[in-house]
């Protein structure tokens, strides 16, 4: 028999959601053990007092519960709390709750027993001794034993402490999942645990899930509460922590991803590549909308990766993953990096891809932090030496999107790889442009752009493979089918098309063909 083990969910109903979900996944869903602190912290206390009306949920009260409802705390205890925000807090959550949802507290017990298989397990907040004592891995053994000798059981079930544990004194097993919805951990994603009995004997199994701590977060604001306890939930550190690491005022938050990823790869279409990724992605964050930017780059060209991705980002709103992967250093000691360029976010190879994004915004002096992802707890387990777009990039875009910072993800580094800046260079006569993209209909786009050119309406010569091209035509419309012109293109580039044709198969040109440029001729196609 399979039992989910709950504790601490604290208010935080996105997390109890992702966790419930990942434990029908693991056909643990049928009966429920919760060790009580449904409230504080998180957003939506009445919600989960709620959901413990279910079919067998088997509740307990929590320490944080009994101070939220207790007459005597709303009128003596709370006062006693010397920190305001702290205080605050209490009194929403008291508010925030229904009448129903304050009854149905007050009818939980401190502690429940029930036999299963022949298995005395005693539900307990704290301990079998107090509802705030706390119990983690650090407990001296010989404090087991004394509160193993009293309990009664075979099992003992605790919360409190928010640490996951499986202790044995004597012949008594302590468990604790650790917390559902407030992690101090310094990993914002849930915990629990999946305890199964079979034959009178008992094993647990822990789990760490992911959520929308972004969501989550996010909640907490809109209550109006301070921003410290949204931050807690962001960086799943306890309320002290977070204002030692930020201060008082928790800090800001100056950019939220707003669960748009796209996608850019030189994995084709015709395997399964994308679409494992694309899995992955949305197994750790369901929310995520997904967009396909292109997977037909060369193979292995990082250098179009890398003009294809800066050409396209402009085009999507504030707080967008950008996930790119073309990565011919895969399986080597090359690092992976996730970045947050302005107020987009980025996960890449470190092999340059990120290089003209980098380059513009350091030259307008737009912020940029970047790691090295390093923090393999948030990978897939056992990454092959291949596929690190499913096993590494992916999941890391999936917990952006969740609200992750940047920081759990990896260690802060100023030194990425950087492509040297592929510009067109300026000659006695004009310009010496290349082509660095052929889009899908053969025009050859190239890296000289309208801004470089002191006025669009210069008569100018193009010169490429042979041939010359004099003028900029405006429009398709205006050449006769088949001809060989100049234009600029829709991101402001020069490019050479054939009307209704391919200059690509016209020219033999391809990525890396030099084009010449100079000022002057007439107005015409040739």
């Amino acid at each position: 028999m399979k039992i989910t083990l709950l504790a601490d969910i604290h208010g935080n109903l996105p997390a109890l959601k992702a966790v419930l979900r990942h434990a029908r996944g693991q056909g643990a869903d049928q009966t429920i053990f919760n060790l009580g602190d449904l409230t504080g912290y998180g957003p939506n206390p009445d919600d989960v007092v709620h959901w413990t009306r279910g079919t067998n949920i088997h509740s307990i009260l929590g320490d944080y519960d009994q101070k939220v409802i207790g007459k005597k705390q709303r009128q003596e205890g709370w006062a006693r709390v010397k920190n305001p925000a702290k205080r605050q807090m209490f009194a929403w959550t008291y508010q925030a709750l229904s009448k129903t949802a304050r009854k149905i507290l007050r009818r939980l017990p401190e502690q429940r027993m029930i036999q299963l298989e022949g298995v005395r397990i005693l539900m307990t907040h704290g301990s079998p001794a107090s509802i705030r004592e706390h119990l983690s891995p650090d407990t001296p053994q010989g404090r087991l034993l004394e509160l193993a000798a009293n309990a009664q059981a075979d099992v003992v079930l605790c919360g409190n402490s928010h640490q996951a544990f499986l202790r044995r004194a004597g012949d008594v097993i302590f468990v604790n999942p650790g917390t559902v919805g407030r992690p101090d951990d310094g990993d914002p994603r849930a915990s629990y645990a999946v305890m199964d009995i079979r034959d009178g004997t008992v094993e647990v199994q822990f789990f760490r899930v992911s959520y929308d701590v972004g969501a989550a977060a996010q909640a907490v604001l809109q209550t109006g509460l301070p921003i410290v306890f949204a931050q807690v939930l962001r960086q799943g550190l306890n309320y002290a922590d977070v204002i030692q690491a930020f201060g008082e005022d928790g800090g800001t938050f100056d950019s939220w991803p707003n669960g748009i990823v796209t996608l850019l790869t030189d994995f084709g279409t015709s395997d399964p590549f994308v679409g494992v990724m694309k899995g992955v992605i949305l197994d750790i964050a369901p929310q995520a909308r997904l967009v396909d930017l292109t997977h037909q780059v060369r193979p292995q060209n990082v250098r179009q990766a890398a003009h294809l991705l800066s050409k396209s980002i402009a085009y999507f709103p504030p707080g967008t993953v950008h996930i790119a992967v073309v990565d011919p250093g895969v399986g080597t000691q090359r690092k992976a990096l996730a970045a947050q360029i302005g107020a987009d976010y980025y996960v890449a190879p470190d092999n340059g891809i990120l290089s003209p994004i980098l380059h513009t915004a350091w030259a307008n002096k737009i912020p940029v932090k970047i790691v090295a992802l390093d923090q393999a707890q948030y990978w897939l387990p056992d990454p092959s030496a291949s596929f690190h777009g499913r096993d590494i990039f992916a999941p890391i875009g999936g917990h952006l999107v969740n609200g992750l910072p940047l920081e759990k993800l990896g260690s802060i580094i100023d030194t990425p790889l950087l492509l040297e800046p592929n510009q067109p260079q300026r000659t006695d006569g004009g310009w010496l442009a290349e082509v660095v993209h052929v889009d899908a209909f053969g025009n050859l786009i190239t890296n000289l752009y309208a801004y470089d050119i002191p006025d669009e309406e210069t008569r100018l010569q193009v010169k490429i493979e042979g041939h010359t091209i004099t003028g900029l035509t405006r429009a398709f419309a205006e050449a006769d089918p088949g001809t060989l012109i100049a234009t600029i293109d829709s991101d402001g580039a020069l490019a050479i098309s054939v009307v209704n044709g391919s200059a690509q198969e016209r020219l033999g040109a391809d990525i890396g063909t030099p084009v010449e440029i100079i000022p002057g001729g007439d107005i015409t196609h040739q």
